[in-house]
């Protein structure tokens, strides 16, 4: 294929995709391709980071609650701290929450997977017997 036949080819796709897509394949205005809104400000972007700081203080706190109230109630607490602190790292300093859904949608089918594949590894260990 010569140089010509391939930028044919790619244009004659192109025009096929905004066919099928719509306008989808553009980004908006300022923004990089697969952003579906501006990032956060420097501002927010601290402030999340003081949130973070003040759910992990909790956490180190929780830890030292080791026998004053149940371990059940330990694990819970802190499994319900990780996942806040999970999810606002992933929404805010990976730029989910800024890209397009399916990017959304494969980092929680990834999550999802390495937790089953996890608990499948510890099942076959005898871990949980």
């Amino acid at each position: 294929m010569t140089e010509g036949t391939i930028a044919r080819v790619e244009d004659e796709v192109e025009v096929v995709a905004r066919g099928e897509l719509g306008h989808t394949l553009e980004s908006a205005p300022g923004l990089l391709p697969g952003e579906i809104r501006p990032h956060p400000t420097p501002f927010k972007y601290v402030m999340i980071a003081i949130v973070l700081v003040i759910v992990t203080a909790f956490e180190i706190a929780v830890s030292y609650l080791d026998g004053d109230i149940p371990d059940g109630l330990i694990v819970a607490l802190l499994m319900i701290m990780m996942v806040v602190k999970f999810a606002g790292v992933a929404s805010w300093y990976m730029h989910l929450r800024t890209d397009k859904p399916i990017f959304q949608r494969f980092f929680v089918l990834g999550i999802i997977s390495a937790v089953v594949l996890y608990a499948v590894v510890l099942a076959s260990l005898h871990t949980f017997s």
